[in-house]
This record gives structure tokens, sequence and C-alpha cells, in this order.
């Protein structure tokens, strides 16, 4: 299913925007490797649905006065309390080179170390990645019923090879590992005592 986005060239710079989101219409720029940059104004509810709907990894189709782009998006900013969108930054990448960017985390499955108390320990959110720009998934899986022991961590090296996408992130670091805590300490000293 394509995310369609309609927008206009924007006239309005400078602070004088405040008057176009005071009308619920949002400034942003389009930029990429082989068009020139350009001011451009959204619907903020349309932006919050394309947004909603693409995250940071799918293409969105983009319609400037009629003009058509491939984009992805590249940088959104927000009010301090999150409900509104004060400007944002669409990327036309060339669709023969790969992108850099970070692609969220979905954690599966189940440590039996978690389930006998331990706690898991998920220090990163997001991988970066390079990838054709049709290639970027939504998310990338990483299965945490691979953690059989205190000492076992996931990293991003030992992450399974995925077609097309290269992780660009430090092969060493941690992306899942369980915490040993007071109980799971005490449950292994008394299960070394009855031996």
């Amino acid at each position: 299913m394509s995310i369609t986005l309609t927008a206009n060239k924007r006239e309005v710079i400078g602070k004088k925007v405040k008057n176009l989101r005071k009308q619920s219409i949002i400034p942003g720029n389009l930029l990429g490797r082989n068009i020139d940059n350009i001011s451009i104004q959204v619907d903020e509810r349309e932006l919050q649905v394309a947004l909603r709907a693409a995250g940071t990894t799918k293409i969105i189709d983009l319609d400037v006065d009629g003009t058509k782009y491939e984009v992805l998006l590249r940088e959104v900013n927000r009010t301090l309390c999150q409900q509104h969108f004060v400007h944002f930054e669409f990327y036309a990448p060339d669709m023969n080179v790969a992108v850099n960017t970070n692609v969220a985390i979905k954690f599966i499955g189940e440590s039996e170390l978690v389930t006998a108390g331990g706690i898991l320990v998920t220090p990163q959110s997001n991988l970066d990645v390079s990838a054709l720009p049709k290639a970027l998934p939504e998310f990338i899986e990483v299965d945490v019923s691979v953690l059989k022991s205190f000492s076992d961590v996931v990293t991003v090296a030992s992450l399974p090879v995925l077609e097309g996408i290269t992780f660009t992130g430090a092969a060493g670091t941690a992306v899942a590992y369980v915490a040993e805590t007071r109980a799971t300490r005490a449950a292994a000293a008394a299960e070394k005592a009855a031996e």
C-alpha cells in the first residue's frame, strides 16, 4: 500500500511561518541528491497520517504542486508537548543508491532467564543500517530467547544476515542481555549449595 501526501511550494519563510502553523499548515523542506532544495508546506492532519504510516523507513509518494517525488522522512520537529508539528524535512533519495538510516528494533521471544527473575536489558531501540530505499524494513526482529546465561549478549555482529541490509553500527554494540537480580543470585546460590 503506497503512502501519499500532497504539499504545496511555500512562499512564506522566516518568522512569518508561525502564521502558517496557526492555520494547521506545517512548513518543511524537500531535499534530494538530484533536486534543488524546495520549501514546502503540508496540512498538519495529512502529515500526521502519512508519518504514522511511513515512519522513517517507508517511501512516501509526495506530490508538490503536481510534481511527484519518492521521499523518506529525514527529520521532524514537534512542540514540547509533542502534540503539534513545528517543521519537517523530507529527502528524495536516488532509488539505486543505498541510504543510511536507523530502523526500530522489535524484540521477540522470551528468555528463560527473564522467566526466572532476571531483567531484560535493551540498550538499543534502533539499529543503524544501510539499504536501498525500497528495501528498508519497518523494523528488525531480535530474538531474545537465545539468551541462555547471564554472560550471553546479543550484539550487532550476532544478528542474522538480512538480504539487502547492512548493519553499519559497531559490531560489538550490545542490543540485548539479561541482568542478574538479587533473587536470581540467591536462587543460583541455593542451587549450588544443594549440589
